[in-house]
């Protein structure tokens, strides 16, 4: 077997992609919005900020953006890619609130896989998380980017009460 053989054989992965959304148990509107692009490398949700304007816009808008991807020619030229779609989608968002009025935020939390050959990102603002599902374990990869969480690095909250943090959890500067 030469080199070359051997090197497509250990680049040619199976992804076994599932899709499930859910509003959640505070509001009845579902503000999710996925991209599940397995042939570019490309896993990617998008959920709107519960409780400002258009959430629900602000996450298709991500999922459109991320939508036109294409075929990455590097792992870089990928990551590359993802930032430049984001990016994209954050001046659409604020073009669309700034419109709208200085008190208007339209904002989406993006949490995002991707894969090249054997190379893998994981790449999210705000607290959508991004897990690795494997022999029956589920460990979470992401952090989320919020108050609480930052209370409990800093060792002001523990973990538990963290959960039950009655303040606003998304941090805006670490939204799309």
């Amino acid at each position: 077997m030469s080199s070359a053989t051997l090197l497509v054989s250990k680049t040619s992965l199976d992804y076994d992609t599932g899709v499930a959304t859910h509003s959640g148990r505070v509001r009845s509107d579902n503000e999710d919005n996925y991209v599940v692009l397995p042939e570019f490398g490309l896993w990617a949700v998008a959920d709107g900020m519960g409780g400002h304007e258009e959430g629900a816009l602000a996450s298709r808008t991500i999922a459109d953006a991320l939508s036109t991807v294409g075929v990455p020619a590097s792992a870089q030229d990928l990551l590359a890619r993802l930032e430049d779609r984001i990016i994209r989608a954050n001046a659409e968002l604020r073009g669309i609130a700034q419109k709208r009025g200085s008190s208007a935020i339209i904002g989406s939390t993006v949490a995002a896989l991707i894969i090249f050959e054997l190379h893998y990102a994981v790449v999210w603002a705000g607290d959508s998380r991004v897990y690795l599902v494997r022999d029956g374990s589920i460990v979470q990869l992401s952090r989320d980017h919020n108050e609480a969480e930052e209370l409990v690095d800093k060792g002001i909250l523990r973990p538990e009460e963290a959960k039950t943090w009655s303040r606003p959890t998304s941090l805006p500067e670490r939204s799309a």
